[in-house]
């Protein structure tokens, strides 16, 4: 049976830096990843998303429970199922969050999160483009964040659109102030997407000390009484054991995190039973306060040409070879191109919305994402800190069995007032010069004169999540909360949670560069 100093679940956004960091403070470290390493290295190509999204050789393809908030929506999740995790497969949009999210976080009792306090990690774990390094972004860290190498005129528009609507200009989200509109960057590296398994797994795989197996689920985490001393796992049909002499950290996201602690004996005893698994550790909230920003994606039809030109058999060549000989054109930037946040009402604190820009629209088919060959944009909204949670359930006691995922987006009505703030900012923009004179129409939006009852069926129909779930193994002071402030799980010894599941509260943002921060952040509790 080997043995190593610490074992990590999940080479994911937060499992890679955690596990570098550990590396680097000479401990031997298990790496354990339930999907495949790539062959063809797909995920390189920033525009492959849409290939690798519902797709079950890279994506986790979780589906949810029907939503009652939604009309009993059921919709899929992606998470990423590959070295990188979600990393390797999101629309690569790098954005720290607002200063304020951590300040709110510490003040929940966290101490240690607070805006100074984790101001360092996001700044050792990036370069920013053009290698700055200055008081708020970092020049020496592994991930490569990028600005966009290709820009679509329709994208400017757009941006200026929100200019002449009174947002202000912003030229670093990732800056001083959290608030504008700006071009987005991305987790990028000269027109390649580059993962959290790149930047900093891919560079240690020759380091004596670290052990990495893929093709692993983890059946269980081992116990001595309530002291985490390895797992217990499936490797390509066969049961393994590992042993870990300091510990057990879980990286593996908020589905798969919660699932495993369920697995080994840490959640609802009365669930826990239920499947016929001895509770070990009484934590009734794994699993709970499931976090999503909710929003709408609207193509919009316009009267310029688009990114989906770009998709026609003929321009598909030619751009698939721009990619090829140069790491230039569309297929070498992320999915979103401006970025904005902004009060929908001024009297708020911060800002309550998110906007992004795809200068293409995608349709699904049979699961899959393809990019008809008409004249799309996609103008996505959503709120920022959602008050409605959902939660997971355990299916069965087998490892392999999904959990049950009730989303309940719009359970709270603060979140429904919210993303119709967000429908009316996104007819405002789509009506404001210039993008709103390229605009022929928003496609399937009702008309404003229909009325706020057409609006409120279109915002229960469409709303959507942003596949950024968070808080299922929330941190905190209280009783209740999973872990502790120092990501220990409460109740167990030398077992730790780093990932997104740890969120208190959610954050303005997509949660990857957060994520990253938490394993960063994490190497320096586990082992300071």
């Amino acid at each position: 049976m080997k043995e190593f100093d610490y074992i990590v679940v999940g080479s994911g956004s937060a499992g890679c830096p955690l596990t570098a960091r550990l590396l680097e403070k000479k401990n031997s470290v298990l790496l354990v990843e339930a999907g495949k390493k790539e062959r063809l290295n797909l995920t390189h190509i920033p525009a492959a998303l849409v290939h690798t999204i519902g797709n079950k050789r890279y994506d986790w393809d979780f589906q949810t429970e029907p939503d009652p908030t939604r009309d009993n929506l059921v919709e899929k999740w992606p998470r990423g199922r590959v070295p990188g995790g979600s990393s390797a497969i999101n629309g690569m949009i790098f954005i720290r969050g607002a200063a304020k999210d951590y300040d709110a976080w510490e003040a929940m009792g966290n101490k240690g999160w607070g805006w100074n306090s984790v101001l360092p990690y996001f700044r050792k774990m990036e370069t920013a483009d053009n290698d700055k390094d200055n008081a708020l972004r970092g020049g020496l860290g592994p991930q490569r964040v990028s600005a966009l190498r290709w820009k679509h005129p329709v994208s400017e528009a757009f941006l200026d659109s929100f200019v002449n609507a009174g947002v202000p200009l912003n030229p670093d989200l990732n800056g001083a102030s959290h608030e504008g509109v700006a071009w987005n960057q991305g987790s990028t590296r000269e027109g390649k997407r580059h993962s959290a398994w790149e930047a900093f797994i891919k560079p240690k795989l020759g380091n004596p000390d670290l052990t990495f197996v893929d093709g692993t689920i983890v059946e269980t985490i081992l116990f001595e009484g309530r002291r985490a001393v390895g797992i217990r796992a499936i490797k390509d049909g066969t049961r393994v054991t590992f042993k870990a002499r300091k510990g057990v950290v879980l990286s593996a996201g908020s589905i798969n995190s919660p699932q495993i602690l369920m697995l080994s004996g840490i959640g609802d005893p009365a669930q826990l039973k239920r499947h016929g698994i001895e509770p070990i550790v009484e934590s009734p909230d794994v699993g709970r306060n499931l976090m999503e920003h909710p929003g709408l994606y609207v193509l919009a039809e316009m009267n310029v040409t688009t990114a989906n030109s770009l998709a026609t058999p003929i321009n598909g060549v030619k751009t698939l070879a721009e990619w090829v000989f140069r790491r230039k054109g569309f297929m070498s930037v992320p999915t979103a191109q401006v970025l904005a946040f902004l009060k929908s009402d001024p009297s708020f604190e911060e800002p309550d919305l998110q906007f992004h820009l795809f200068p293409f629209g995608w349709v699904k088919k049979k699961g899959r994402y393809t990019v008809p060959n008409r004249k799309l944009t996609t103008i996505l909204v959503n709120i920022n800190h959602p008050k409605s949670m959902g939660h997971l359930e355990l299916r069965s006691k087998d490892p392999l069995a999904p959990v049950a995922i009730y989303p309940r987006l719009l359970d709270h009505p603060d979140d429904f007032d919210g993303v119709k703030r967000g429908l009316a900012w996104v007819r405002k923009i789509a009506s404001t010069a210039p993008f709103g004179s390229q605009v022929m129409k928003l496609i399937d939006v009702p008309d404003p004169s229909a009325g706020a009852a057409a609006d409120e069926a279109y915002i229960r129909k469409s709303t959507v999540p942003f596949l950024h779930p968070v808080g299922t193994c929330r941190m905190g002071i209280d009783a209740r909360a999973v872990l502790t402030p120092d990501l220990k799980v409460r109740g167990a010894e030398n077992l730790w949670v780093a990932d997104a599941s740890i969120f208190p509260r959610h954050i303005a943002g997509n949660t990857n560069a957060t994520s990253i921060m938490i394993g960063e952040r994490a190497s320096d509790l586990i082992e300071p």
